[in-house]
């Protein structure tokens, strides 16, 4: 098992008589190489619990667990350098620092690592041909196509060689050619370096790829599927 929420709540507004839950009773054993979604409406609490496994939150009460290691008894600093050593992100709207390079943009964590420099050049240039980029890491994000900004974006993810990457609506802001491109290459490195995926999504494309898919309501998980894909 690589990463398990058990009977989390995450309670933003509390009083004796009124509670608001981001996430209630939330359990969830995510595997090695899994490749998952959380689906639901705006306000469901797809975020929530994807910020509650990344570790940027702390439930209420449950227990956060991530390679046996317990997430809840980290502190700030801890939890920081957790998700710098084994998470990668994948954002919806890619935050590319515009004045930096697409190499610059992926070294950036890997500087924050402490890696040398000579691997941090290996790396990023490794990062750049998974994601179908290479001879582009001198192009700034305004040089660059939306989808090309999210592959960027996918090999600043991967350039740590992270155990799970999270990804919030990764899809949103690509048109339909380009988003089936991306899950493509979300499919590819799945499926070449064993690595574990979980999403926040609307997209029925990502959603009909996708191995398991977690439907959130109300903070809760209402129902589960797995797809034979």
């Amino acid at each position: 098992m690589q990463f398990e929420l058990s009977n989390v709540d995450k309670v933003y507004v509390s009083s004796e008589e009124n509670k608001v839950f981001g996430a209630k009773n939330v359990n969830i054993k995510v595997l090695e190489g899994e490749f998952m979604a959380l689906v639901g409406p705006s306000g469901s609490g797809k975020t929530t619990i994807l910020n509650l496994i990344a570790g940027l939150i702390l439930p209420t009460t449950g227990l956060l667990k991530h390679g046996g290691q317990d997430i809840t008894s980290m502190s700030l600093e801890e939890r920081t350098k957790h998700r710098l050593d084994y998470m990668g992100f994948v954002f919806q709207d890619y935050q590319l620092l515009p004045i930096l390079t697409a190499s610059e943009n992926i070294e950036f964590p890997l500087q924050l690592k402490g890696f040398s420099k000579k691997e941090i050049k290996e790396r990023v240039q490794w990062a750049l041909v998974q994601v179908g980029l290479e001879g582009l890491g001198n192009r700034f994000p305004k040089q660059l196509s939306g989808g090309q900004q999210q592959r960027v974006s996918i090999a600043r993810a991967i350039a740590g060689r992270p155990q799970i990457i999270l990804a919030d609506e990764p899809t949103a802001n690509l048109d339909s050619k380009t988003a089936a491109e991306i899950i493509e290459l979300f499919l590819k490195l799945n499926r070449d370096f064993k690595l574990t995926f979980i999403f926040s999504t609307h997209d029925q494309r990502l959603i009909d790829q996708v191995r398991t898919v977690l439907y959130v309501k109300d903070g809760q998980i209402s129902e589960s599927r797995v797809h034979n894909v």
